[in-house]
């Protein structure tokens, strides 16, 4: 099960980090008219979900890596992850930043570790990519299964019976 958590953050944040980068694409670019209907479980044949889960387990290792380099960085700082988290959530949600109390300081510290952190960021970013494409999917098909399976309980099951299997 802790794979499987684990896992999921990583395909969180590839889509989360390609999120960016399709909507500042799009941003450029006239809304497109309709989006494409997620892939159901139907959709989705076992070798697919065979190579997902080989993918995702590729791409662990580069989660891990840039995980452990913002990790370096924040420390550098003098920064813990979890007070970097609780900085980022203030700044995400006003609600919260009272809470959090960020110093000016550690808004000074960020703004420092910002170019570095994004950095790191798209580092990770295009060695997914890359991975991802040499696992034999584009990006949009492995988005779009890795949302289906998010909106569909027949492939996420699929998914996750496959991914207990390895």
């Amino acid at each position: 099960m802790k794979l499987f958590k684990s896992t999921l953050v990583a395909m969180a944040t590839l889509l989360i980090a390609t999120g960016i980068t399709v909507a500042q694409v799009q941003q450029q670019a006239p809304p497109p008219p309709q989006q494409p209907e997620l892939p159901t479980s139907a959709d989705v044949s076992d070798d697919e979900i065979l190579l997902l889960v080989n993918t995702i387990n590729d791409l662990q290792p580069i989660e891990e890596k840039a995980q452990e380099k913002i990790e370096e960085a924040l420390e550098e700082e003098g920064i813990t992850l979890q007070r970097f988290q609780q900085m980022m959530m203030a700044m995400q949600n006003p609600q919260m930043a009272e809470e959090a109390n960020v110093t000016d300081e550690e808004m000074e510290k960020l703004q420092t570790l910002q170019p570095a952190l994004m950095q790191i960021q798209g580092e990770a970013e295009q060695e997914m990519i890359a991975k991802i494409e040499d696992n034999g999917f584009t990006i949009e098909r492995y988005q779009g299964i890795i949302m289906g399976a998010q909106q569909d309980p027949d492939l996420m099951a699929r998914l996750q019976s496959e991914m207990d299997d390895e």
